[in-house]
């Protein structure tokens, strides 16, 4: 529901990627016009009916100041998310050149709110005890530390703004390296790497367009604000691959290896570093901002949105 009694536009950038697709969706089902950045012209079909495309890329100043007028709101999602096909000088041109060219279009235009969706990865891979909002940003890699600067600009931007931090996403949309750990499990050829007791953090992208919605809705409250979203539960590694081979019906892994030779051999074993970063890292993501202040409850939780995922493995897999 939307807070004016009018309809509202909205600019969403990245918006045939699949946060992108699923946030057009929910906008336009809220009532919202929908204006969608989209590469060329074959990316319209991926839009939701209804959507309006604007072809071309954050670079194509006319084009994004067209989008951009009379927007009320903009939703960025474009990046290079995959930092480990790309090198530092691309995720850096994407991800914060791509972000500041953004924001100038929006100073231009007035946009209302900028929705900024970031990363957990801005903490870095590792880190001791309950991670909030406050606690300082030490990314250990170069998605990290992109998104860790185009925060920076936002925030000196003088653009309203509201930054989700999300966990690492999963659900339709994001199968692709969830499947690669389902089919080691199955194969039984999957290792706990380590001792398998570092925490991860999850969030379903269901949740993610709920809490996306949530701060476009409240911006009395969201505006100026940062975010951490995910789940809520902290999951183990060891954990999560047990959850996994138990839906499976399979033996559960039980060979540790050190993560030092999973790293020397992750090339021939189909993983890249984005993958490896996600299974190997430690935090604890504390979420009770967004929950306070504008009433996010996550409706999916592991059981729930893991077995929809499963099923969709065990589905693909059969018809191969």
């Amino acid at each position: 529901m939307q807070n004016d009694m009018h309809a509202d536009t909205v600019f969403v950038t990245g918006a045939t990627g699949r946060l992108g697709r699923a946030t057009v969706k929910a906008l336009i089902a809220s009532g919202s016009t929908v204006k969608a950045l989209v590469i060329n012209k074959d990316d319209v079909k991926h839009l939701a009916t209804g959507a309006i495309p604007f072809i071309g890329t954050l670079n194509d100043a006319s084009v994004v100041d067209e989008a951009c007028a009379g927007a009320d709101t903009v939703f960025h999602f474009a990046a290079i998310v995959h930092a480990a096909r790309s090198t530092a000088e691309e995720v850096m041109d994407a991800n914060v050149e791509g972000t500041k060219s953004l924001l100038e279009s929006c100073k231009k235009n007035k946009v209302k709110q900028f929705i900024f969706t970031s990363s957990i990865d801005v903490y870095g891979r590792k880190r001791q005890g309950t991670l909030t909002e406050e606690s300082k940003p030490l990314p250990t890699d170069k998605y990290g530390y992109s998104k860790m600067i185009a925060e920076q600009e936002i925030v000196a931007s003088g653009v309203p703004y509201t930054i989700l931090r999300m966990a690492n996403v999963y659900g339709p949309g994001f199968e692709h390296s969830f499947f690669k750990v389902f089919r080691a499990v199955n194969e039984g050829k999957m290792v706990i790497i380590g001792k398998g007791d570092n925490h991860m953090a999850l969030i379903h992208v269901q949740d993610v367009v709920k809490a996306l919605m949530l701060v476009k809705e409240n911006p009395r409250v969201s505006v100026g604000k940062v975010y951490n979203i995910g789940d809520g539960a902290v999951y183990t590694q060891e954990g999560l691959v047990n959850t996994v081979a138990d839906m499976l019906g399979v033996q559960r892994p039980t060979r540790h290896v050190a993560e030092v030779l999973v790293r020397m051999l992750a090339k021939s074993r189909g993983l890249d570093s984005d993958e490896l970063r996600f299974l190997t890292s430690d935090r604890v993501i504390d979420i009770g901002r967004i929950k306070r202040e504008l009433g996010f409850e996550p409706d999916m939780d592991i059981k729930t949105g893991g077995r929809e995922m499963i099923n969709e493995f065990l589905n693909k897999t059969r018809t191969k």
